[in-house]
């Protein structure tokens, strides 16, 4: 069996310290004293509302904030954002954003995703008849502008609101969507490569020009990749098939396809060279791979070999992506999100040493990447976080 860094209940009193203080930093950088419910931009609260909630916030504070971007963000179309803001947040986004703190909302009973036109624009956002999800349709309910390709982030994530407000179909048929998608790249993932987009119909999209690798292609070669891509499926896959048969009645024969593809996925990131796990967009791999432990262990469904597996995936992010960077103050740095391998930002290290950070914490002027700020950062981090203190807990419940 290959090595683990620590013992499981060593990891998880860790893991409750690390969630305890990125809530307290998030907490302390709400408005007045932060830029969380005041600046015009809603990066700043839609994870951060699922970071809150994840390291057990109380609710009253996380549902001021989703009153504020119901005040403030809501447009008539039913979509969130600001006008001011840059395209890469108002626009590549529009449908994450709210795809993320909706199901806050959703689990805490906050009447900001109850609102027929946010639902119905929301629903709008899935492509019929594949299931998938696009980032964005334009502005027009009326006319929706389907864009050219379909990716894996707002499927998983639409799906994960759709669970939360008990939607089946929808859910359903964003996991069949992603099913789909494994499978079209289970050649491909043989000799150690995912396409990340698909068309509207169904096709790998396989022709990647230079500059555009890391957005288009996760390999097992490059440190600085999209590696969230193989974790927001993992995470999808495994609570789709959980709520098929713990909520919805279903069949674990029915269900079972999609933990089958999880398991898929899973085999390709336990061949991950260990450097990769040191760049920040290794983050959803952790939501992947703590469902996934999770899943396994309280179904009873795998081998303890798999189980290892996930354990060993769910550690490194947790050690070496999320804890070995947390800063002094509960938070994790900012980011300066490549879009192309060819930028000088892909260069970016985001290790702290000695609790300091070489990496500039302000947006970089004449700069065309995203500029995710640590509060985003914090955020999603804790979110991902959780699922493995879940998955850890399971885990030790088992072997007792």
């Amino acid at each position: 069996m290959d090595w683990t860094i620590t013992d499981p209940a060593h990891l998880l009193e860790a893991i409750k310290l690390s969630l305890a203080q990125g809530g307290n930093f998030l907490k302390s950088r709400i408005t007045p004293n932060g830029p969380i419910g005041r600046e015009p931009n809603v990066n700043y609260i839609h994870k951060a509302s699922w970071g809150m909630y994840a390291a057990g916030v109380d609710h009253g504070t996380i549902e001021s904030l989703l009153d504020w971007v119901e005040q403030e963000a809501l447009q008539k179309n039913g979509d969130f954002y600001f006008p001011q803001e840059p395209s890469e947040y108002k626009d590549l986004q529009r449908l994450y954003r709210p795809a993320t703190f909706g199901k806050v909302a959703a689990w805490i009973g906050h009447p900001i995703i109850e609102k027929p036109v946010v639902i119905d624009r929301i629903l709008q956002y899935q492509h019929q008849p594949s299931g998938g999800v696009f980032n964005y349709i334009g502005d027009d309910p009326k006319n929706v502008e389907e864009q050219a390709t379909i990716g894996p982030l707002n499927t998983t994530f639409f799906g994960h609101l759709m669970i939360a407000l008990n939607l089946k179909d929808q859910a359903v048929a964003a996991g069949e969507w992603c099913r789909r998608f494994v499978e079209a790249n289970w050649e491909h993932m043989s000799r150690g490569v995912i396409y990340t987009q698909m068309t509207p119909t169904g096709d790998l999209v396989t022709d990647v020009a230079a500059g555009e690798r890391i957005t288009r292609i996760v390999d097992h070669e490059s440190p600085r990749q999209e590696f969230w891509q193989v974790g927001t499926l993992m995470a999808y896959l495994c609570v789709l098939y959980d709520t098929m048969v713990t909520r919805w009645g279903l069949s674990k024969y029915k269900a079972r396809p999609y933990l089958d593809t999880a398991l898929e996925l899973l085999e390709f990131e336990a061949t991950m060279p260990l450097d990769t796990y040191l760049w920040p967009s290794k983050c959803k791999v952790a939501w992947g791979a703590g469902e996934l432990l999770r899943v396994l262990v309280e179904r009873q469904y795998a081998e303890q070999q798999s189980i290892d597996k996930a354990y060993r995936v769910a550690e490194r992010v947790a050690i070496f992506t999320f804890m070995d960077n947390q800063l002094g103050n509960g938070s994790w740095p900012a980011m300066h999100y490549p879009t192309s391998e060819l930028a000088p930002e892909a260069e970016l290290t985001y290790k702290p040493l000695k609790g300091l950070v070489h990496t500039p914490q302000l947006a970089l002027e004449g700069s065309q990447m995203f500029f995710l700020p640590g509060e985003e950062i914090t955020g999603e981090f804790l979110g991902e976080m959780k699922s493995v203190k879940r998955g850890i807990e399971s885990l030790i419940s088992m072997n007792r």
